[in-house]
């Protein structure tokens, strides 16, 4: 059965709003965003977030600055967890991209569930796949194969509330950390951040290695591309014919409602013990 109702609010968490590069001293900047207009300038004691009417609580961390949404108005339930590499000078500063999709923003979190979708979008077939849930977080682990990406991959993405995900990923010839975050503009679209970082080659120098980054976010941006158009027709359905091999998507979707709720209504059992699928 289609479900063409939206949801009536925007979900309860931390969204990014850009790298820190982005935000410069006495600079302001409009961010359209959960059907309204955000200001945000940066002083030199930090960065402030104004919106109809309100400070929006500010958090920056690894070399991203985030706002907090919660329909309720109340302080943050959780914080960013420390990302080590990013102050790291072995490794690269996150490469950023931006897609602006067509769509609500709950169409992005299928992705955790759907193993079948990386052979025919991806051309890395899964060849082991788990899924976790436990509180605020959702973690989806898989190994492949992706010739675009370097042969034999490994990676464990995890969401941290409804909008931030971070991704480790290791394969024949490199480290990286993924980001993909979103912020809705309203409930018809919505901003992709995506972020990628590389570790560097330590036998290489300053110019091979930036040559080297580049060209491993630039794959990454297009594996990362290969979603966008899907996102931009996909249509809300909300009990799909499940196949043999399929994810949890219901129980996903499940721990998903959690940040459209009221905190004291937050039901139980959403926790999901690690599972193969």
């Amino acid at each position: 059965m289609k479900d063409n109702s939206l949801p009536k609010r925007y979900a309860r968490g931390w969204y990014v709003l850009g790298h820190k590069r982005d935000f410069v001293i006495n600079t302001p900047k409009i961010i359209p965003c959960f059907g309204s207009r955000l200001s945000i300038k940066r002083k030199k004691d930090g960065v402030e977030a104004h919106f109809d009417g309100i400070f929006l609580p500010i958090c920056e961390q690894n070399n991203l600055v985030f706002a907090w949404y919660d329909h309720q108005g109340l302080k943050p339930e959780y914080e960013i967890p420390v990302i080590e590499e990013c102050f790291d000078e072995k490794w690269s500063d996150w490469g950023m991209e931006q897609y602006l999709i067509n769509n609500n923003c709950r169409e992005l979190i299928d992705n955790m569930a759907d193993r079948g979708h990386f052979g025919p979008v991806h051309g890395c077939p899964a060849i082991e796949f788990y899924n976790e849930a436990k509180g605020i977080n959702y973690t989806q682990i898989m190994t492949g194969e992706s010739e675009a990406l370097g042969g034999s991959l490994w990676s464990e993405a995890i969401y941290t509330g409804p909008a931030y995900m971070v991704t480790t990923m290791k394969t024949n010839v490199a480290k990286s950390r993924l980001l993909v975050s979103h912020l809705p503009i309203n409930h018809t679209n919505f901003l992709i951040q995506f972020g990628c970082m590389v570790e560097k080659d330590p036998n290489s120098s300053e110019e091979e290695n930036q040559e080297y980054v580049q060209g491993y976010i630039d794959a990454n941006l297009f594996a990362f591309g290969q979603d966008v158009s899907i996102w931009h027709n996909k249509i809300y359905v909300e009990n799909p014919i499940m196949c043999s091999g399929d994810g949890p998507l219901k129980k996903l979707r499940k721990w998903y409602s959690q940040f459209y709720v009221d905190r004291e209504d937050i039901p139980k059992g959403l926790d999901m013990p690690k599972r193969q699928f």
